[in-house]
Parts: structure tokens; sequence; C-alpha cells
């Protein structure tokens, strides 16, 4: 395969709150696009729209989908501290281009991700086969509303809507949190995972591999808050067949979030 055909399929822009990330906007995206060979991304929620929310957020994420060509597409977020107002974003948003799903982040928000304010958002994103990105983490002492986003609390809207598909972002984080992320991605076919963030650990290509099924593990970089090249480094020296690297690097995004684009 010759030019650009990874996709970056859990990214941000625009400013980060505590994170330090001064060349954070469209273009610098874009220039290291190119250099690394990336073709095309999804913007994970903007800090603003998890922050603030509001439909300014979606306009920007908008209107950097419409800047870069195409290249850069976008999820909404979904609010459920004020269901009704996101649902009315997410109801004009799924007519613009770029959209491609929604992300909801239970540990940001503080409801936990079983809660039933949750529902109707499944349901709206089953009702329009849009795919849904999750915040996923393990326990953590140190940072304990990441208890809210254990994998294991969103398993009955997956079992509820076993039609939607589903992302869970970062692989479940560490520890006990990926292995339950694993267990459900074998339990659930509508299950995802992207390896996005910091979830460092040696040789953890090749044990995905070996755990989940092949079509079920995504690239992502968590740009600007890790150099992407950090995980992607962690796919192009992985020791595993090449088309098992492609399959993570671009197939498996297309059937996730379902992208018309062709092959190159």
């Amino acid at each position: 395969m010759s030019g650009a055909f990874i996709i970056d399929a859990h990214l941000h822009t625009g400013e980060h709150g505590p994170f330090f990330a001064p060349e954070s906007g469209g273009s610098r995206l874009l220039s290291l696009m190119d250099r690394l060979g990336v073709q095309s991304a999804i913007l994970a929620g903007s800090w603003a729209a998890l922050n603030r929310g509001g439909e300014t957020a979606l306009a920007d994420m908008r209107r950097e989908h419409e800047e870069s060509d195409g290249r850069i597409r976008y999820l909404g977020v979904f609010d459920p501290r004020d269901a009704a107002e996101s649902l009315r974003m997410l109801e004009k948003a799924k007519k613009w281009p770029g959209f491609q799903g929604i992300k909801i982040h239970p540990s940001f928000h503080r409801i936990p991700a079983e809660d039933p304010s949750y529902e109707s958002v499944w349901d709206f994103a089953a009702d329009n086969s849009l795919t849904m990105l999750a915040h996923s983490w393990s326990p953590s002492d140190y940072n304990p509303v990441q208890a809210l986003s254990l994998p294991s609390r969103y398993e009955g809207h997956v079992r509820r809507h076993p039609q939607v598909r589903f992302v869970m972002a970062h692989c479940g984080g560490r520890g006990s949190g990926r292995a339950e992320a694993l267990r459900m991605a074998n339990a659930h076919p509508c299950v995802f995972l992207d390896i996005a963030g910091d979830i460092f650990c040696f040789h953890l290509l090749e044990a995905l591999r070996e755990e989940v099924p092949e079509d079920r593990i995504i690239f992502g970089s968590d740009y600007p808050w890790l150099d992407p090249r950090a995980n992607l480094s962690r796919v192009l020296l992985a020791d595993v067949p090449n088309s098992w690297k492609r399959m993570v690097l671009r197939d498996n995004a297309i059937r996730a979030y379902a992208l018309e684009e062709a092959h190159p």
C-alpha cells in the first residue's frame, strides 16, 4: 500500500482545560497528519463540547471538517445532565456533513455509565444508526471518578441496544478495566476497543490480537494529550502480521464508524 491510509479514530482539537496544548488547532493537526501518513481523523468531542456543550462547539467541529476537505470528522457530545438539550443538538447535527456519531463521558459529567439518563441517547443512536464512543477506564485511587466509566457499567445498555456500534475508548484503561473491556468485546459483536490514551504496557498489541476478535481493535492517538507517534509506533512496530496492522490502523475504524470512504 502506498500513500496515506491511516485513520486516527480518537483525537481532539481546540482548548484542553488543564492540559498545555498550544498547537491543537485543525491546521496544526492536518500538518501532523500529512507528516505521519494519516488520511483522516475523528474528533472525539472537543473539550469545549464536553465542558460547556452548546451549538457553538458543534459548529466549530463542523467548520474544521469543512476546512479539512472532509479529512476531519467529528462526534457530538451527549450530556446526561441536560439530556433534552443535548438530543436537540444531536438531532440537528445528524444531518451535517462529517457528523459521525456520539461521545459520552460519565467520569467527566459525574453521572455513572449505567444511569437511566443515558437511555435516551442510546435509543437515538439506535434509531439513527450512529456509533457511540464512550470513555472507559479502570479503578483509580488518584482519580476516583474513573469508577463511573468502568467497562462493565455499559453492559446493560449494550445488551438492550445490540444494533448500536459501541466503541470503548482507551480499551478500558489498565488492569481490571482492560480485562473487562476484553471480556465485553468477546461477548458482544457490537463492541469495539480503541487504544487511544496512556494505556502503555509491554506487547499490548500482540496481547490484544490473541485475546479479542481481529476486527475489534481501533487505532487512536488521543492527540494533543499524547503525540500520535506514541501509539502509532506501537502498532507499526508490533510483532503481528501486516494484514492485522492495516485492520487496526484503518479497516476496523471504517466498520465501527460506518465510514463510507473506499479503501485506497
